[in-house]
């Protein structure tokens, strides 16, 4: 996913049982989960596993919400 939205977005993988604070901080619930952030602000998430092309698709549909 990185490769494919270089350029456009920083794509960055945590480890919810490493990273506590953030998990708490973004209500994470279960995984995997993908949140799209905005100055640091969860805008959008899509939770479970999903193809590539949806994850790029769900990408597409938020960027030109904006």
């Amino acid at each position: 996913m990185a490769e494919l939205l270089a350029g456009e977005a920083a794509v960055v993988q945590i480890n919810s049982d490493e990273s506590a604070r953030l998990s708490a901080r973004f209500k994470v619930r279960g995984i995997p989960v993908v949140h799209l952030l905005h100055k640091g602000i969860s805008v959008d998430q899509l939770q479970g596993a999903q193809s590539p092309e949806s994850v790029l698709n769900w990408f597409r549909r938020n960027e030109k919400s904006k």
